[in-house]
């Protein structure tokens, strides 16, 4: 078939076969354009190349089109079965190609040629390798690709023309990206890290402490909350997510996950300010028997408060206080003589009449022993009686010796009776 400087030339469901020429069996030259479907061409033999079709166009249009044919064993100089001088597309399946001008050798049954990798073709005109164009970025294109892959989740691809998956870059360490196809990795909030190559996701910071910093690769970035504290929350990038222990208690460790951890204040100890490591003794002069306080008390009277005390301790007989800030037994008042004071007394006591404490620190007052009497309050002593007269023990006043008997000295207990033959008047 030979056609020269016509119009538009369309054959469909042509079969050229076993055609021996000088030239093409189909011989198309300067016409204006070409629809060749669904047609073969086998077994044509030619002297000049090519064997099966050539082609040429006189208005350079890129209308003209090969669709659904096949050219097997045509036969000419170069084994060359196509030569189209003008553009000639051909109609591909998505992914792949054909050249439109030029030379096609051999068999032919379509479209043969794959779009180029790092490249993607999702239409049916494509007349070189790059079909489509480059594949897009966060993707990835195999040879013959239709439409770009997208790099998956822990990875990215900041170039255009990737080829394979294993050229999407993993995200590094401290980075995540939890979407596929994306063009760049994202930092690890503060809160969180991430120590492995291609995470699709961050570690949440671990209870009991922060994360202060972005863009961590290592768990070692986590800090503990301080004594005193505690943070029961996963993911936390602030020192302000470590809550206080209450008043009234106290932790010394750090890094605690739960308030479980915040001990009430044993007895003699408390935590006026939340937050505490450890529980403050009670002053000097102060005591608190209570579990979890957050002050103490003042000690009381007849008592002294060392530090810590969880009680009072009573002052030592002998001695007395009358006021609430005693911190040593020591500091208790000894009983001035004359006077006594029983354990944890706040003020002494007189000796009464007939008794007698000698010096100080005195518990209890002694009876005026027989002979001897005592009739104020207060004493340290007690006084002999006189001549002519007497004392019983514990006496408050001396007594004058009976008519007819005699004391002869001083300090007597009783009177004697007079001899027979003499007498005595009283006193």
């Amino acid at each position: 078939m030979f056609v020269e400087s016509s119009g538009d030339v369309s054959l469909e469901g042509a079969s050229v076969v076993r055609c021996t020429t000088s030239e093409a069996a189909i011989y198309l030259a300067g016409i204006d354009r070409l629809a060749l479907t669904n047609s073969q061409f086998v077994d044509n033999v030619a002297s000049q190349t090519p064997a099966a079709l050539f082609f040429t166009s006189r208005i350079a249009a890129i209308d003209s089109i090969l669709r659904n044919t096949t050219f097997f064993r045509n036969s000419a100089l170069g084994n060359i079965a196509i030569l189209a001088a003008s553009p000639l597309t051909w109609d591909c399946p998505l992914g792949y190609w054909m050249p439109n001008v030029g030379q096609l050798f051999g068999d032919l049954s379509g479209c043969n040629r794959l779009c180029a990798e790092g490249h993607y073709g999702n239409a049916s005109d494509h007349f070189t390798s790059d079909c489509s164009g480059p594949c897009w970025l966060g993707h990835f294109c195999p040879e013959g690709s239709v439409l770009p892959r997208k790099c998956p989740a822990g990875t990215h691809m900041p170039n255009r023309r990737a080829a394979n998956v294993s050229d999407c870059f993993p995200c590094a360490p401290g980075q995540y990206q939890p979407e596929s196809g994306q063009e760049e990795c994202l930092p690890c909030a503060a809160g969180s890290f991430s120590p492995n190559v291609g995470s699709a996701a961050c570690e949440a910071c671990p209870m009991g402490g922060v994360c202060e910093d972005a863009g961590a690769a290592s768990r070692l970035v986590w800090q503990p909350c301080p004594a005193g504290s505690f943070n029961p929350n996963r993911g936390s990038s602030s020192s302000a997510a470590c809550e206080l222990c209450p008043i009234g208690t106290a932790s010394a460790a750090p890094g605690a996950e739960g308030s479980e951890t915040c001990s009430p204040c044993d007895p003699g100890h408390f935590a006026a300010t939340p937050g505490l490591s450890k529980c403050e003794r009670c002053f000097a002069g102060s005591y608190q028997n209570d579990m979890g306080a957050t002050g103490c008390r003042d000690c009381k009277k007849g008592s002294y408060c060392e530090p810590g005390a969880s009680r009072p301790l009573p002052c030592e007989g002998g001695s007395y206080s009358d006021k609430t800030d005693l911190s040593a037994a020591s500091q208790c008042t000894p009983a001035a003589p004359g006077h006594i004071a029983a354990r944890g007394s706040t003020e002494q006591t007189a000796c009464g009449a007939g008794s007698f404490a000698r010096g100080t620190r005195n518990e209890v007052c002694e009876l005026c022993v027989e002979g001897s009497y005592q009739g104020a309050t207060g004493a340290s002593e007690c006084t002999d009686a006189d001549p002519g007269h007497f004392a019983t023990t514990g006496a408050t006043q001396q007594t004058p010796c009976a008519k007819g008997s005699y004391a002869a000295t001083a300090g007597l207990s009783k009177c004697e009776r007079c001899e027979p033959g003499t007498s005595s008047g009283a006193g």
